[in-house]
C-alpha cells in the first residue's frame, strides 16, 4: 500500500503547512484590498484634461530604484506673495480633482495665496468595506502624504497645511498623530495646521476612530461638518471636540455649517472663504 507524502507528515508539520497557506491567502487578500486599477484610470482621465494646475507623478517611496509613482495635481499660487501650500486629500472612491470640495479648494485657494497639491490616495474595491481593508488603505496613504509634504517643503514654502475630506480625514489624522512630534531643522512643525471636513468615526480602534487620533494632535485643527452631514460624522462630533479638549489643543475649532451636506454642494464659495479666513487668522502669528 502506497502512502502519500502528505500522509507522512506529522501533526506539527501539517500545522505549519496549513498556517503557511493561511498566511499566503491573507496576504493575497490584503494586496487586493488596494484598487490600483481605479487609480490608474483616474490618472489617465485627468492627466490631459486639467485646466488649472499641472499633473505631477510623485515617487511612491524613497527607493530611488523604484519606478512606482502616484498621481497628483500641483497648482502654484497666483499672487505675488505665497502664504503657504496645502496638501489636499480626497475621500473614498474619489480623485484629486473631485468636483465636490476638492476642486473648489484646489483652484480657488491659489488665487488667495495658497499653492495646492491634490494627491491621489489609495483606493479600495467597492466590495472591500470591512475594517481590515479600510485600515490597509489608510496605512497605504501615509507614505504618500509624507512625500507630498516633503515635495512642498522642498519648494521653500514656509507653511504647509493638510486639508482632507470624508474618508481622507482618517488618513490625514492617522498621519498627523503618528507624526505629532515631527519638526523641521529649525524646530517648526512638519505640518503647520490641518482642516478636516466631514470626519467620520467608524470603529473603536485607530485609524478608524477619529476622536482617538485627535486626542494626540496638538497643531491647529479646524473640524468642519454640515448640519445635513452623514450620520457617522454628526454622531461623533461631540466626541471629536472632547478629544481635542483632552489634548489641550487650544487651536482646535469645530464648526457646523448650517444647510451643508457631506459634500457642501452649492456652498463652494462659502467653504473657500471660511477656509481662507481660518488659515489667515490661525497662521498669521506663526513665523
Amino acid at each position: 500500500m502506497k502512502i502519500s507524502a502528505f500522509n507522512q507528515l506529522n501533526n506539527q508539520q501539517i500545522s505549519i503547512f496549513l498556517f503557511s497557506i493561511l498566511t499566503l491567502l491573507l496576504s493575497i487578500q490584503s494586496v487586493y484590498a488596494i484598487n490600483s486599477a481605479s487609480e490608474k484610470l483616474w490618472a489617465e482621465q485627468l492627466n490631459d484634461n486639467i485646466v488649472t494646475g499641472d499633473p505631477v507623478y510623485l515617487p511612491e517611496g524613497t527607493d530611488k530604484q523604484s519606478k512606482d509613482t502616484f498621481f497628483a495635481i500641483y497648482t502654484p499660487e497666483t499672487t505675488a506673495k505665497a502664504l503657504g501650500a496645502i496638501v489636499l486629500i480626497h475621500g473614498s472612491g474619489a480623485h484629486p480633482d473631485w468636483n465636490d470640495i476638492i476642486h473648489p479648494l484646489r483652484v480657488e485657494l491659489p488665487d488667495r495665496g495658497w499653492a495646492t497639491l491634490s494627491i491621489q490616495v489609495p483606493l479600495t474595491f467597492p466590495d472591500k468595506k470591512d475594517a481590515a481593508s479600510r485600515t490597509q488603505v489608510i496605512e497605504a496613504a501615509l507614505p504618500r502624504i509624507k512625500i507630498a509634504v516633503d515635495y512642498l517643503r522642498k519648494q521653500s514654502y514656509q507653511k504647509v497645511v493638510i486639508i482632507a475630506h470624508s474618508f481622507g480625514t482618517l488618513m490625514a489624522l492617522d498621519f498627523l498623530h503618528k507624526n505629532a512630534d515631527a519638526t523641521l531643522a529649525d524646530g517648526t512643525p512638519l505640518v503647520n495646521a490641518a482642516i478636516i471636513i466631514g470626519t467620520p468615526s467608524q470603529e473603536k480602534d485607530i485609524p478608524l476612530n477619529s476622536p482617538a487620533m485627535i486626542e494626540k494632535i496638538h497643531i491647529p485643527l479646524l473640524d468642519l461638518f454640515g448640519s445635513k452631514d452623514l450620520e457617522s460624522v454628526m454622531n461623533s462630533a461631540k466626541a471629536r471636540k472632547k478629544a481635542a479638549a483632552r489634548a489641550g489643543n487650544r487651536n482646535y475649532r469645530q464648526s457646523e455649517t448650517i444647510g451643508a451636506n457631506h459634500f457642501y454642494q452649492g456652498l463652494d464659495e462659502e467653504l473657500v472663504n471660511y477656509v481662507q479666513g481660518w488659515l489667515k487668522k490661525t497662521l498669521s502669528s506663526q513665523h
